[in-house]
């Protein structure tokens, strides 16, 4: 494989991003005061300094080294040429849709994804609030399947760039920025798209999956745009302690395991683990599939 290198405006870009969120917080909190420090950015912050700069390089390597591994087992190698960007694009966003839809759906891995979604507003800050172990299996879908695919290993790893950037602009809080983005809306995620995605409003729950377009999410059917008669209501269907590190990180697994160890048998304790989050053994649901029946048949 030929050498890689990465521009210096993509560090520019980087680097600018997080000089934006952290004048985004300063705005809201020292110079407006239109929201709480510690309600809105001292977990995430906390989270942020911890985990946001091993999380930033594990993925970089992590991904490369996932689609290295991928690329020496593709059983095909797609060409490089200028229409093998768009393919590739699609192949990336593909399996990116799929690990996203898994989050959501099998409960050990919404306890890794579940931090980023629990607090109860959304800025760029929130956009850090991720669980260190979420970096693997990321790393498998985002880099090792495109590879397989055919994907070259250098196309993947410009297109994950490219998402992360995009991704976390995807979290410019309201406040700041409430208009949407005119004709991108009908192509690209959008900080709007990514504000239902972020909602626990039932109408909302589970949909919008993808980081860049709009493509797998319509393929899918998990496309919602924004509604405005239906504000967006941040977090998750639990009461989280917003300011608490360890009830935003833990909480969900502490919850796993509770029950697992009350659920009766080994089929049920391994149905807990895969099953949705919300999935009961006594038949009393609490999914996001359950509440959009019960809204739909209101």
């Amino acid at each position: 494989m030929e050498s890689i290198e990465i521009s210096p405006i993509a560090a520019y870009a980087l680097l600018a991003m997080m000089l934006y969120g952290i004048g985004e917080m300063l705005w809201l909190t020292l110079i407006s005061r239109q929201v709480s420090f510690r309600h809105d950015f001292w977990q995430p912050l906390r989270n942020a300094i911890a985990v946001t700069p091993l999380s930033s390089l594990i993925p970089l390597f992590g991904t490369g080294f996932m689609a290295l591994a991928g690329h020496s087992l593709a059983p095909i190698s797609l060409e490089h040429s200028w229409y093998m960007w768009i393919i590739g694009l699609l192949i990336y966003e593909f399996w990116y849709w799929v690990q996203h839809f898994l989050a959501h759906k099998v409960r050990l891995l919404w306890c890794l994804h579940s931090p980023h979604h629990a607090p109860d507003n959304i800025s760029m800050v929130v956009g850090y609030n991720h669980h260190l172990l979420e970096v693997p299996y990321m790393a498998f879908f985002l880099g090792f399947m495109p590879a397989v695919c055919g994907v070259p290993v250098e196309i993947i790893i410009a297109i994950n760039v490219i998402d992360a950037f995009w991704g976390s602009l995807l979290h410019i809080s309201p406040r700041v920025v409430s208009k949407r983005y005119g004709p991108l809306e009908h192509f690209l995620q959008t900080p709007s798209y990514h504000r239902v995605h972020h909602a626990k409003n039932p109408m909302y729950m589970d949909t919008n999956y993808n980081s860049m377009t709009l493509f797998w999410d319509w393929a899918m059917g998990t496309l919602q745009p924004l509604r405005d008669e239906e504000p967006v209501q941040y977090g998750i269907t639990r009461d989280v302690d917003v300011e608490s590190w360890r009830d935003v990180q833990l909480g969900e697994m502490a919850l796993l395991w509770r029950d697992i160890q009350q659920a009766p048998g080994l089929g049920n304790k391994l149905r807990y683990m895969l099953m949705p989050p919300g999935w009961s053994h006594t038949g009393n649901h609490n999914m996001a599939s359950t509440q959009k029946q019960a809204l739909t048949a209101q």
